[in-house]
């Protein structure tokens, strides 16, 4: 398992109004994306909906572990 962990980018910040993001991938595909949003919309519904995603990735984890 390749895990990738991306969480700064000058240029996105430059052109996304200094937001800031955080974004794990898995053997090339993207798993997670938390990207900051406005404050109102930073609730779990939207912004932060990949959570219901950290279960699947801790198995995976798990998996990949018990390979080695």
């Amino acid at each position: 398992m390749k895990l990738k962990v991306i969480t700064e980018s000058e240029k996105f910040k430059e052109d996304n109004d200094y937001r800031r993001f955080f974004v794990i991938k898995v053997d090339g595909k993207e798993k997670v994306n938390f990207l900051d949003g406005e404050p109102e919309d930073a609730n779990i519904s939207r912004d932060f909906n990949d959570i219901f995603s950290i279960p699947n990735l801790m198995l995976s984890a798990y998996e990949a572990g018990k390979k080695r």
